[in-house]
């Protein structure tokens, strides 16, 4: 399937995460059109109306949608546990669906090329783009060919983001951004030096609290290649 460049105007529904930090011009863009998306994370810099989902869940949210929206391909899936799952209710995907009649494309974070699932996830996107004949956009807007699977297979069980949650995230510096729950959960303070512990990898860096930010999810840039969201452990320097 063929990757477009978005266009101006363009009514998207988008399984972004922090689309202003990751492509502010992008963010710019979408701000002329009507806009859902579907993430664990609010960005309150992108105009659109905001569904929450459990963290790595997107390929459970999009089966969901495929099986009520598309009959008989999808019998074997159950509505309830996916549903249950990924945290996103019957009747939100009933909104989303009635939505796609005036999208004009979906908009899928670059991030989801990590996704362990990233096969199904595919699929199941270029599934919803025939049926509601769809754009399909990648976040960082390179147009390419997306080789897709002729099925689905089984999905992949979600993994447990328990505990505390770094998303590797452009940033203007290297401090550890964290709303004030991520903080009580960890036990650290702000300006507190930490040692963070994460794919492998050992950081040094200060805590920085925003009072903007809410959730368990904390921000950090760092250098890596695997999926933004990881567990990690934080210890104070003392």
């Amino acid at each position: 399937m063929k990757l477009a460049k978005y266009q101006e105007g363009l009514n998207a529904l988008c399984f972004v995460d922090l689309l202003s930090l990751k492509n502010p011009s992008l963010c710019a863009k979408l701000s002329q059109s009507k806009n859902y998306n579907i993430s664990c994370i609010e960005d309150k810099n992108l105009k659109a109306n905001f569904y929450k989902c459990e963290i790595a869940s997107v390929s459970f949210v999009l089966a969901l949608l495929c099986k009520m929206s598309i009959e008989n391909e999808f019998n074997e899936l159950d509505e309830g546990y996916l549903s249950a799952e990924s945290c996103f209710g019957e009747e939100e995907a009933l909104e989303i669906l009635d939505f796609l009649k005036e999208a004009k494309c979906i908009i899928f974070d670059e991030n989801l090329y990590q996704h362990k699932d990233f096969e199904n996830i595919k699929y199941f996107l270029e599934k919803l783009c025939c049926k509601f004949n769809l754009l399909l956009i990648c976040s960082n807007e390179n147009e390419e060919n997306l080789q897709v699977q002729n099925s689905f297979t089984e999905l992949l069980e979600l993994d447990n983001f328990d505990g505390t949650i770094i998303m590797q995230t452009p940033l203007k510096d290297k401090e550890l951004h964290c709303s004030s729950s991520f903080a009580l959960i960890a036990k650290i303070k702000d300006q507190d030096t930490i040692a963070i512990r994460l794919n492998q990898q050992e950081i040094t860096t200060t805590i920085k609290i925003d009072q903007e930010l809410k959730g368990t999810v904390a921000l950090l840039d760092y250098e890596s290649t695997t999926f933004a969201f990881s567990k990690a452990q934080i210890k104070v320097i003392k």
